[in-house]
């Protein structure tokens, strides 16, 4: 695979464009999972080319549309996201039918239109790993709860088994992240830095679940030392990138091992 193209094909879930925009963690982080991946590759001897079509904030029916540019591997990460906005997530029956209204769906579509622009390539499927609270450093307003509590009646790490069960069924490479990764809600971040009653107290999980944040008045959450697997609860931490990359880059060697 000498001189092909590695196309991060899409990120649903973490917001992958970070990878190439580190300020908007205000540099929390200091290299993405596919700048890393790419290093571990390189050290193995194995240059690739990296697309990536990572979205702020998408979501897997936002694809639906989307026309893949041509590439000899995909990988595709997804499904935190949907499963927080509360979308369906559907079985291999809307896999099958591609229903554009269930994640599991709208991934039928991309790895058709994967399929169709680059009918030779791999394709890899992530699933998402598992999350704390949630707040966003550059707009505290914006917060989503962790993966402890269903959403729509559907814990994350069911989603996560179904899409591992929809890339099986499709014949398609799968990493399960949810599983080999190591991400708790209680290693999201060693604590949460919340205010209770008249001082603040820096809480583990699940000793903040519950407690109020007022993202007008209050402090932000996560200073940097509370970072553990994630910097923010959601979003992986140089610790957390770290270990995907590994896990990323060994099933990449794997896959493409007979054409190396």
């Amino acid at each position: 695979m000498d001189g092909g193209n590695f196309n991060e094909a899409l990120d649903c879930g973490w917001r992958f464009f970070y990878n190439d925009h580190l300020d908007e963690t205000k540099y929390r982080v200091k290299k993405g999972y596919l700048t890393r991946t790419l290093e571990h590759l390189q050290a193995d001897g194995i240059e690739l080319d990296l697309i990536n079509m990572g979205i702020n904030g998408s979501c897997t029916t936002l694809w639906n549309g989307v026309n893949m540019p041509h590439a000899d591997l995909y990988t595709v990460l997804l499904g935190t996201n949907d499963w927080n906005n509360g979308i369906p997530s559907g079985d291999l029956k809307s896999f099958d039918d591609k229903d554009p209204n269930t994640i599991l769906g709208s991934l039928g579509v991309l790895i058709a239109r994967m399929k169709k622009a680059s009918p030779d390539a791999r394709i890899i499927i992530m699933n998402p790993v598992e999350r704390g609270d949630f707040v966003y450093i550059l707009d505290p307003d914006n917060s989503a709860p962790s993966s402890a509590k269903p959403q729509n009646g559907i814990y994350l790490r069911n989603l996560a088994a179904l899409i591992l069960e929809a890339a099986e069924h499709a014949g398609v490479d799968a990493l399960d992240l949810n599983r080999l990764s190591g991400f708790t809600t209680a290693n999201a971040v060693k604590f949460k830095h919340v205010r209770v009653g008249s001082e603040y107290r820096d809480l583990p999980w699940p000793e903040y679940d519950g407690v109020p944040f007022d993202p007008v008045h209050d402090e932000y959450p996560y200073p940097p030392e509370a970072a553990d697997m994630t910097f923010d609860g959601l979003h992986p931490s140089d610790k957390g990138c770290e270990i995907i990359a590994e896990l990323l880059a060994a099933k990449i060697e794997e896959v493409l091992g007979s054409k190396m």
